[in-house]
């Protein structure tokens, strides 16, 4: 069975798909430059064509459960139902999953998203950069504490998208899903 997992954001999204328990591909979307509401059109559209272009059989969605603030609620939840319209609208069925869940699959309780890149990453031997994508500083600090080219931060969503999928592969083979 080809699964999708999304992991859903108004400023980026990541996806991945996997057979089998290995991941096929994976990839991130970028949505950052959208405001809102207008953002929650874009993801509805692109993750349509996504995933019609992927023909996954199931999509996995982590479920929103924490939320920061009121601005975080509509965004979290407007995501989750743009993508899960996208799915539906494709009659794709939806499985949620809760981040406790995610990551426990993916090995610890209570991991933090560098540790899920990483279990991800060693489990299956993928390029770290690729699923934990750089954002590199572009001008250097005038105090020197950076310079150009150095990594600001990262973004964790494919390395999230992908552990969606093997969480759900580890419950299914559980009999749990």
């Amino acid at each position: 069975m080809k699964i999708m997992g999304i992991d859903h954001g108004t400023n980026f999204a990541g996806w991945a798909t996997m057979r089998n328990g290995e991941p096929i591909d994976f990839g991130l979307r970028d949505y950052s430059s959208i405001t809102m509401p207008g953002v929650l059109d874009a993801i509805y559209q692109d993750t349509f064509r996504l995933i019609e272009q992927e023909e996954p059989e199931l999509i996995v969605l982590e479920r929103p459960v924490h939320f920061k603030n009121a601005n975080s609620v509509l965004a979290l939840v407007g995501a989750y139902t743009s993508v899960s319209l996208a799915a539906l609208h494709l009659d794709k069925p939806i499985v949620g999953i809760r981040p406790s869940e995610l990551k426990i699959q993916t090995g610890k309780g209570n991991a933090d998203k560098e540790t899920v890149a990483m279990e991800m990453q060693m489990l299956f031997d993928l390029d770290y950069d690729e699923i934990a994508v750089p954002v590199l500083y572009k001008r250097n600090d005038p105090r020197g504490k950076y310079k150009i080219g150095d990594v600001r931060e990262r973004l964790f969503d494919p390395s999230d998208a992908i552990a969606l999928c093997w969480a759900y592969h580890q419950n299914f083979i559980k009999g749990v899903a």
